[in-house]
């Protein structure tokens, strides 16, 4: 996560950064009236009605190109409503988002992106709070308390590994057996999965944690690689023999389609949701309520049957097995830059130096943590 070319975020004054805060507070304010707030019994016809009004809706989001098409696709043929589609990783996304609606550009309707990217743009306030009768069908950690994103999806993180490269025996059934010989140059980890690592080292505890990734780098080292999709390939293609980091689905899609791979999933096993949430002053707000709906009341079933986990009730069991530890947002977000530089300097074996923590501050005041997201 570098910063934004020009580091123009980090050129703002404290000052300016308060009188634009609130002046986006006061030209943002909720309209009561918005279609995101009604709750009324006849709600799904008038979103109907009015959505095919509007004609379309504009979407920016991360999710898998092959798998969002089939998404939109499926929405676009029932509803009769283009979906204006800009997809990017999740960095990009956050970044527009927020430079748009810093510049006065209010074109996206709907963002769909991970949790943490969401919570940004709702403290950087340019979420609308939505009262979808969906999300109560969710599991509690797929929906934030403010309302502003809800998650249809779970992140799962798991091991995965090319079956022509590595026998199922060898498998290391704790993260402690991946100190072993064996496992030296043959695993490789995401660039970006400080959120993984934080969790992660907070449940193994600060000390120990540490101390283990900086023993793994030291002994066996890690390859790093930029993006889940690509890893995933490069499992399938066995140049990585073990990916310690990717989203469950992916490896389960290639499995299903004949590829090499397989995965499974050391204690303990972090998640996060993803998060879809309609934009303050979206240009067609009925379209990007009906959309919300849609992905999290019958897209479930669609993202079902393309292997990801989704976050619907009716799939709790499934997720009790792993035993899963949610990422805490809140306080990744509050010490995102030091666990950054503690997660960047161990992968990349950069010294054993500890930043010290630094104090808490809001994100809507803390530009440097839009900054480092979106570079």
């Amino acid at each position: 996560m570098r910063a934004l070319p020009g580091c123009w975020l980090r050129r703002l004054s404290h000052l300016a950064l308060g009188a634009l805060a609130v002046a986006a507070n006061f030209s943002l304010a909720q309209d009561p009236a918005s279609p995101t707030l009604d709750e009324s019994a006849d709600r799904s016809a008038r979103l109907v009605a009015n959505a095919r009004r509007e004609g379309s809706l504009s979407l920016y989001a991360s999710m898998a190109e092959k798998d969002l098409i089939r998404l939109v696709s499926e929405f676009e043929r029932r509803y009769g409503i283009k979906v204006n589609v800009w997809r990017s990783g999740k960095n990009n996304v956050l970044r527009r988002a927020v430079t748009e609606a810093r510049a006065g550009r209010f074109e996206v309707d709907v963002v769909h992106n991970p949790a943490p990217e969401m919570e940004l743009l709702h403290r950087e306030r340019l979420l609308q709070e939505v009262r979808s009768p969906y999300q109560r069908e969710l599991i509690p950690e797929a929906v934030a308390p403010h309302r502003e994103w809800a998650g249809p999806r779970v992140y799962v993180f798991v091991q995965a590994y090319n079956t022509s490269r590595v026998k199922s025996g060898e498998l290391p059934k704790t993260f402690g057996d991946l100190l072993d010989p064996r496992w030296k140059g043959r695993i490789a980890v995401e660039a970006k999965e400080q959120e993984w690592f934080f969790t992660l080292v907070r449940e193994m505890g600060e000390e120990n944690g540490l101390k283990f990734f900086r023993e793994l780098v030291a002994k066996n080292g890690l390859t790093v690689r930029n993006g889940n999709a690509l890893l995933n390939n490069l499992v399938v293609a066995g140049e990585i023999p073990l990916a310690l980091t990717l989203y469950s689905y992916l490896p389960e899609q290639s499995k299903r389609s004949g590829a090499p791979i397989d995965w499974f999933a050391l204690q303990p096993t972090v998640a996060y949701t993803d998060g879809i949430g309609v934009m303050k002053r979206a240009p067609h707000p009925h379209a990007a309520v009906l959309f919300y709906d849609f992905v999290l009341s019958d897209g479930q079933a669609l993202l079902a049957e393309l292997n990801h986990v989704i976050s619907h009730r009716r799939n709790e069991r499934n997720l009790r097995k792993f035993d899963l530890k949610f990422i805490e947002l809140d306080a990744v977000l509050a010490e995102y830059d030091r666990w950054t530089r503690i997660f960047e300097d161990t992968i990349y074996g950069r010294g054993t130096g500890v930043p010290a923590p630094t104090a808490s501050h809001s994100v809507r005041s803390c530009p440097s943590r839009i900054a480092r997201r979106c570079g």
